[in-house]
């Protein structure tokens, strides 16, 4: 006589302020399954609701969860630190399996959609690779925000019939003077004098001044982000910036978005994740440990 083979598994539905809880269990019988939904709860989404979800889940070692827009990281982190194993699922990948949401029954579907192996997880770092993606997506969205910066700088110099490269060091210089309002000397005028546009109104000086002081700002938190970064730089990430033209920032930003390179089964499986031919000298480095 086959043994039924049984398992446990919880799935929450995730929103703002609320979260709803299903956990149940995987009946296979004669190579047959079945979900039982054992349970639904709904808990406010703060502290004193996760412990008393945590409560629920008692004896329900591993479930799912959709990771709904930022909302999802926190309980996360709080559920992998009570020992749960918690898969992740993109919503977009949820909506195409199940169809659009139904609020009440969402949680109900995405468990029985877990335990029948229908829909697949999504990788979520946690440690320090949590902490370097962190930083280094930090700084992505910095260095995005220097490139508006700098395009709204010349915008204003390029409406005055400036014709300068203001982000050379010579050009820098003149910048800092243009945005001061200071007088250009003798020795600017005459050999910057096919490259100068006409006198800043008020209005566009004042624009000038605060892009500026804008971008200064900018640059150091950008420079403070990475010394971070170099200070929790782990070994893999040394062995990948001894690779000719991979530097430390860039190292640690493959690094933090690769993840642990294990769970890739072979190297062709992470070039595709990648999205390009990475060289198998990348593939190696990211396995040091």
């Amino acid at each position: 006589m086959t043994k039924d083979f049984v398992s446990k598994a919880f799935a929450i539905d995730i929103s703002q302020s609320k979260l709803t809880a299903a956990k149940g269990e995987l009946v296979i019988k004669q190579e047959k399954p079945s979900v039982t939904v054992k349970e639904v709860k709904e808990f406010p989404y703060n502290n004193e609701g996760i412990e008393e979800l945590i409560k629920f889940l008692e004896g329900y070692n591993e479930g799912i969860l959709e990771a709904t827009g930022v909302y999802f990281y926190y309980l996360h982190e709080k559920l992998t630190e009570k020992g749960f194993k918690v898969t992740v699922v993109n919503p977009a990948h949820l909506t195409e399996i199940l169809g659009k949401k139904t609020d009440k029954l969402d949680a109900q579907r995405l468990l029985v959609a877990y335990m029948t192996g229908v829909i697949k997880g999504s990788y979520i770092p946690t440690g320090e690779i949590k902490e370097l993606r962190e930083l280094t997506r930090h700084r992505e969205n910095l260095v995005n925000k220097i490139t508006q910066v700098k395009n709204e700088i010349r915008k204003t110099l390029e409406i005055a019939g400036y014709k300068i490269e203001p982000f050379d060091k010579k050009g820098r210089q003149l910048l800092e003077k243009l945005a001061k309002g200071e007088e250009l000397s003798k020795e600017e005028k005459e050999e910057l004098k096919e490259k100068l546009g006409r006198n800043l109104n008020d209005a566009e000086k004042l624009t000038l001044k605060q892009l500026v002081e804008l971008l200064k700002s900018l640059e150091n938190m950008v420079k403070e982000v990475e010394d971070m970064i170099i200070c929790k730089i782990p070994k893999p990430v040394i062995e990948l910036s001894k690779i000719p033209g991979i530097g430390l920032i860039t190292a640690a930003t493959i690094y933090a978005e690769f993840g642990d390179i294990s769970r890739f089964p072979n190297s062709k499986a992470a070039r595709a994740y990648a999205g390009f031919a990475l060289s198998r000298v990348v593939i190696v480095s990211l396995t040091l440990v």
